[in-house]
């Protein structure tokens, strides 16, 4: 993370007491929506994954310790690694910042903690068995918003925030499209929606003048399928399955029908050339597992 030249609050000088849930909400939230383009997300993080374990700790008993205890239990959760570790970065640098405004006298107690990122692994792609065992899950909770989600992240190969942004008014099914700008480019882009997926579209129901596809119960967009999708997995028994591997079963499952590399970026947009190639990989081995 990039850190600025600023200032933040006005010191008051080191507060022994203070609780971390505080600091976090009266002194770390208001700087970062004044300065940091991501502070939602950042609250969305704080709100799940760490004032339930460290809200209650004072700001300066919070140690290196403390961290890799409360880092144990998030892993145990079932969360993925690299989540994991954007989380634990998250709080390191709240508390760089606590030092910097003078809340906290020094950075000894966690100075040295660490969460080294894991080498991001080779994508898992879902055998033709396993999507369909995967849609018999779905189909258990067919009213289930977060469920109807996942199925059309299966069904178009599209980003979880290109399907958790979609409006009503970003479907064309005279075309079989629908249009995102919720790409990593931020730049507007076409996703073709085959037979399977326009009739699942016209299953759902629109909830009065919500313009979301897949509304939370405050009328707003899901922010999060975390803790459906761990269910869903679990229940598939893949439970190292991530959801970004809906969008790598999409890839594949089309180069199985013959859909060639350059005609693959064009449907599925932004898609890295190296994952591309692992794709084709476990294509080929799938293949030869199945003569």
């Amino acid at each position: 993370m990039t850190e600025k030249k600023i200032s933040g609050p006005i010191p008051d000088g080191p507060e022994s007491s203070l609780s971390f849930e505080h600091f976090a909400r009266e002194r770390y939230l208001p700087f970062a929506r004044e300065h940091k383009r991501s502070w939602k997300t950042d609250g969305r993080y704080l709100e799940r994954h760490v004032l339930p374990y460290l809200g209650a700790s004072a700001l300066a008993d919070i140690s290196e310790e403390t961290l890799k205890d409360w880092m144990t239990r998030l892993e145990a959760s079932g969360m993925s690694p690299s989540s994991c570790c954007r989380i634990f970065w998250l709080v390191k640098y709240m508390l760089n910042c606590a030092v910097r405004w003078r809340l906290l006298e020094s950075d000894k107690a966690f100075k040295h903690a660490s969460c080294i990122k894991e080498v991001p692994r080779r994508p898992a792609p879902l055998s033709m068995e396993d999507a369909l065992k995967l849609i018999h899950i779905l189909d258990e909770k067919p009213d289930n918003v977060n469920m109807q989600a996942i199925r059309l992240m299966l069904l178009t190969g599209a980003c979880k925030s290109e399907i958790l942004h979609a409006r009503w008014e970003d479907v064309d099914l005279s075309r079989g499209l629908l249009s995102t700008s919720m790409t990593v480019t931020r730049r507007r882009r076409l996703i073709p929606l085959n037979k399977e997926a326009m009739t699942f579209i016209r299953s759902l129901k629109k909830q009065g003048d919500c313009p979301w596809l897949f509304p939370s119960s405050r009328g707003k967009p899901l922010s999060s399928l975390h803790y459906t999708w761990n269910a869903v997995r679990r229940q598939l028994g893949r439970p190292e399955l991530r959801l970004q591997d809906l969008r790598h079963s999409f890839a594949q499952f089309l180069m199985n029908m013959g859909i060639q590399q350059t005609e693959l970026r064009t449907i599925m947009g932004h898609y890295r050339p190296d994952t591309l190639a692992l794709v084709k990989k476990n294509t080929a081995v799938n293949s030869a597992g199945n003569l």
